[in-house]
């Protein structure tokens, strides 16, 4: 083979190469493009499902977003591996999704609840943990958070009496982020307590409902970032 048609075929061959990895390029492109269109969309409908949700039993309106974005800022503090997931935001706004099966007579009731009224209620963590458990993109963080947020430290919680760290780790976050919430906005039953009041009542719970050391980095946090602005 003379020089010049080795020549020619190295250069045919580079631009064989260089066409390949054009058409790689566009298809990883259009790859993602696909992908982040499928993000985009799984964030609008779990955000639109826990506003419909929220239409029931929130009379102040915006709980989900509140306490999501409470609950992603102490993630990233104390737990910053669980941040990676991109689930985990879609977790923290459908905590509540079981309430779909708690009757309004029972879950917009202004006065204390029976006995046989809270048996109902604390159903809604594990009708929750169902109904996302069917879901495979939500089968994991989703389903803890649904299920564990309203166990406690002590095992005293529901539905399953999990005790400190049999409890998930996004599950014991978001219970400290959904107690402050509630406990500083309106809610059926009672009016808002002071960001200071409620922070000194998580304080005193850390060890027994909340985790000690959690509830300690959400004080510093909260006291430090005004999470209640």
């Amino acid at each position: 083979m003379n020089e010049s048609l080795a020549d020619a075929q190295t250069l045919r061959y580079a631009q064989e190469l260089q066409q390949l990895h054009r058409a790689e390029r566009a298809q990883r492109r259009r790859a993602e493009e696909a992908l982040a269109s499928l993000d985009a969309s799984y964030a609008l409908t779990v955000r639109a499902l826990a506003a419909t949700l929220e239409l029931r039993d929130d009379i102040t309106g915006g709980h989900a977003e509140r306490v999501t974005a409470i609950a992603m800022r102490l993630a990233a503090a104390v737990a910053p591996e669980l941040t990676a997931d991109p689930t985990l935001e879609y977790a923290f706004l459908l905590h509540d999704l079981g309430k779909v099966g708690i009757p309004d007579s029972i879950l917009l009731k202004p006065g204390p609840l029976t006995e046989l009224e809270f048996e109902q209620m604390r159903r809604h963590p594990s009708l929750g943990a169902q109904i996302v458990g069917q879901i495979p993109y939500l089968s994991g963080v989703a389903r803890d958070v649904a299920v564990g947020h309203h166990e406690r430290w002590d095992g005293t919680g529901y539905p399953n009496g999990l005790r400190a760290e049999e409890i998930p780790t996004a599950a014991r976050i978001f219970s400290l982020a959904d107690a402050f919430d509630a406990m500083t906005n309106d809610r059926p039953y009672r009016r808002a307590r002071s960001v200071g009041i409620a922070l000194d009542e998580i304080a005193a719970a850390g060890g027994s409902q909340f985790d000690p050391a959690f509830t300690e980095a959400f004080v510093r946090l909260a006291e430090r970032r005004r999470l209640a602005s």
